[in-house]
């Protein structure tokens, strides 16, 4: 099983984050579009660094708006994922994470989000791409994972994927996975936290952490799907200004021993 590790969650600069990445041991990485626009690489160039260390890039993100908005704006959200997957290809990233809008002008109508999340992942698909599909906890309509799986269920497109983040799970009241399989997530990102009561998008941002150091019991869903046939990576995706003043070196490493702790809990070796 491969494990990865966002840009987001460490600081320095782009190129001090892939070393840490690597020498932590990790496989791959999520890449922050906004890490790679301030970095200074081509994408070419970012993508030949990543090769050096034998890290692969497992997931672009965020792409944001995305959905549930209305017929005449639709033109301009293909128009920026065409951009976008161009700058991924680029970067030797083969899959883009789309979030769930959080605007207040989002429509609320099931039937446009499906419509909308099958278009773009028609345009994924004549890349070569995927689109991951995830439930942002203060999601405007859609927050939930349960939401997520069945707008990914019912567009039934071999190009869009389910993801799972433990924090927006636990932070939209969802316990449990229900009967979620592994075999219907094609991405899963494992983030713990203190229970706060804070604002969703304030807790998230700011006080995320690795697994085990926080209260959420991340063991009873990520064993349900690793045992029910999850096949994607293990990610680290963390929001936590403290680890990001912290060296790259040190906090990667953190989370790698963090991780590794955790699986080994669960009976699965990396």
């Amino acid at each position: 099983m491969r494990i990865c590790m966002a840009t987001v969650s460490i600081g320095g600069s782009l190129q001090d984050k892939i070393e840490a990445i690597a020498a932590a041991g990790f496989d791959s990485l999520e890449l922050l579009d906004d890490d790679l626009a301030r970095s200074g690489l081509a994408p070419e160039e970012f993508a030949r660094r990543c090769a050096d260390l034998g890290l692969g890039v497992d997931l672009y993100q965020p792409f944001r708006r995305a959905e549930a908005v209305s017929d005449e704006e639709y033109p301009q959200v293909l128009k920026r994922f065409h951009a976008e997957l161009e700058v991924m290809s680029r970067a030797g990233a083969r899959a883009i994470l789309v979030v769930s809008n959080t605007d207040e002008d989002a429509l609320a109508s099931r039937d446009v989000t499906m419509a909308q999340l099958a278009g773009l992942a028609d345009a994924a698909a004549e890349h070569g791409m995927t689109v991951m599909f995830e439930a942002l906890a203060w999601g405007t309509h859609i927050s939930r994972v349960a939401q997520a799986r069945e707008v990914v269920q019912v567009v039934d497109h071999p190009a869009l994927s389910l993801v799972v983040d433990t924090f927006h799970q636990y932070a939209g009241g969802e316990d449990s996975l229900g009967d979620l399989t592994g075999a219907e997530v094609g991405f899963l990102q494992v983030a713990d936290a203190p229970r706060l009561s804070l604002e969703l998008k304030q807790w998230s941002r700011n006080h995320r952490c690795f697994p085990g150091e926080g209260e959420f019991d991340l063991a009873g869903p990520v064993a349900a799907l690793l045992k029910s046939g999850y096949q994607g990576p293990l990610s680290l995706e963390i929001f936590n200004p403290g680890y990001r003043e912290r060296s790259p070196y040190e906090v990667s490493r953190q989370g790698a021993e963090a991780l590794r702790r955790f699986t080994g809990s669960l009976g699965v070796a990396l």
